[in-house]
């Protein structure tokens, strides 16, 4: 048996993302979009990552005690990645280390944020485990790898292990432990049925319509204050006409201004959740026929530039980035801004997962209504 206790120093930063020692801890921001939506056919890459030096063979245990202030982590092993403390709707969890899928593939992968928190997992010779906070989370003994006529050759090659996070997500890492071991890791099953996979919100209210105080009643206090009070917000700029859904399994909340054609919606996941702002694509008829009712953004952003710059820059900054996911994808957008340019997926801006963030979204759909009030004024004089 070999245990290796990685020094931060060693480990290598690699495409948009800080890496840095703490207070003897490493602290991790990923700076650019990563393709954690499209982990399938495509076989998208993550190209911002932590990665740790020389590569490790099988038999293995890989420990890491972490904390995340936004969902979620990815830990990826050889061609294979498992998700950690992303929203319930994540659908592709897991892939194998040699053999990916790239399906549909839930595992229970819950862990608390803004929390240290022990992660474990063991690919055995026979055997796979992940351990969240010590309780066994999955458990297989047919995994592709184990049986694959290429994994003695890449074995002895050795498997490389990165990690990597969510755009803007705070990553602390306290500790990583790898240990080789010569024939098997013994794995010690914990003995009890494995718990489900969560891959809707919990809401609790059975046998009637779903309301939004349900389906964010999982969420912190303050959050719950936030979205509330964005709620009350939306209601009041009688002019954008923004409409509220309910998506039926409580997913997602969503406000639709079909006058001015963009959005805002809330990702919700029982305790965690995401939100962001797009201009949407109307997709009736056939793909030549898709277009946008209206994409003021790069106007928003200009508006902005003028009363408050380091604003308009944090949210050109906070524009998902495309990551290539179709060759000819019609949601991807190009915004300028100043003397860049970038293409965005979508055209969606995400906002920080905060109190502030919320603050952000208010101030940012106020200036979109200072546009649309410019643009009618406008076209009554002409």
């Amino acid at each position: 048996m070999v245990k290796h206790m990685i020094d931060f120093r060693d480990i290598i930063a690699k495409g948009r993302v800080e890496c840095e020692p703490v207070e003897d801890m490493l602290h991790v921001r990923t700076k650019h979009a990563i393709p954690s939506q499209r982990f399938d056919a495509e076989h998208l890459s993550v190209n911002s990552y932590i990665a740790l030096p020389g590569t490790f063979k099988l038999p293995l245990r890989i420990d890491i005690t972490a904390q995340l202030d936004e969902p979620g982590l990815y830990l990826l092993v050889g061609k294979g990645r498992i998700n950690f403390g992303t929203l319930c709707s994540d659908n592709r969890r897991m892939d194998d280390i040699i053999k990916p899928a790239r399906k549909v593939f839930f595992y229970h992968n819950q862990m608390p944020m803004k929390e240290f928190t022990d992660l474990s997992v063991t690919y055995n010779l026979k055997e796979m485990q992940i351990l969240i906070q010590g309780e066994e989370r999955y458990y297989s003994q047919k995994e592709k790898y184990m049986k694959a006529s290429e994994f003695p050759e890449r074995n002895e090659e050795g498997f490389s292990i990165k990690i990597a996070c969510d755009k803007f997500v705070n990553l602390m890492i306290k500790s990583i432990t790898v240990t080789e071991y010569e024939d098997d890791c013994k794995i010690i099953r914990q003995g009890k049925e494995l718990p489900p996979a969560i891959t809707t919100n919990q809401w609790e209210v059975s046998g009637e319509k779903l309301s939004m105080e349900a389906c964010i009643a999982r969420l912190p206090d303050e959050i719950q204050k936030s979205i509330l009070c964005m709620d009350d917000y939306f209601k009041s700029i009688k002019n954008l006409k923004l409409k509220r859904s309910i998506e039926r399994n409580g997913n997602k909340i969503t406000y639709v201004s079909s006058d001015y054609g963009f959005s805002y919606a809330i990702y919700v996941g029982n305790e965690l959740f995401k939100h962001s702002l797009q201009w949407y694509l109307i997709t009736k008829g056939k793909p030549e026929t898709w277009h946008r009712k209206a994409d003021f953004m790069e106007e928003t952003l200009s508006s902005l530039q003028t009363s408050n710059q380091e604003f308009a820059q944090r949210m050109y900054n906070d524009l998902e980035e495309c990551v290539g996911c179709y060759g000819l994808c019609l949601a991807r957008t190009p915004y300028s801004f100043g003397d860049r340019k970038k293409y965005v997926c979508h055209g969606k801006l995400f906002f920080q997962m905060n109190k502030a963030g919320f603050d952000d979204a208010r101030t940012f759909v106020d200036e979109i209504n200072q546009v649309v009030q410019r643009k009618e004024i406008a076209s009554k004089s002409s």
